[in-house]
Formats: C-alpha cells, structure tokens, sequence
C-alpha cells in the first residue's frame, strides 16, 4: 500500500494515496494485510474516508459512463 508521507496528522500515521484508495472501491486490495491496514486506517482518519467515499463516486461515475456510453469518437 503506498502512503503519502508529506500528510501526517496522527503519529505514526499517513493518508492513503488516492491511487490505493480507487483498487479499494474496485476490489483490486487482495493481500489481506494490506486490506486490514487500509480498512483500518479509513475507520479511523476523518480525511481519508471522505476521500474514500470521493474516489467511490468517481468510480461509480466512471463505471456508469462506460455502460451507459454515448462517447463522440
């Protein structure tokens, strides 16, 4: 799991990179560890979950965007 080291807020722990935040919502975190950690840490940092829950709608709206189409090619 890549932590952002520059944005420390409680001892010994980091934010969680928007990147690792994105394979959270897509189920792409299958090492149980690294899931424990990152679940972990979204339960307790106020700003990561509401970065979470942000990544989650962008998935979503990425996911629904492909299904629904309508791209100008």
């Amino acid at each position: 799991m890549r932590i952002l080291a520059p944005r420390c807020h409680y001892i010994d722990m980091e934010h969680i990179s928007d990147h690792d935040l994105e394979r959270y919502h897509l189920g792409m975190v299958v090492d149980e560890a690294e899931l424990t950690t990152l679940e972990e840490h979204v339960l307790a940092c106020p700003k990561c979950a509401d970065r979470a829950e942000s990544a989650a709608e962008y998935v979503d709206m990425l996911r629904v965007a492909i299904v629904t189409g309508n791209f100008d090619l």
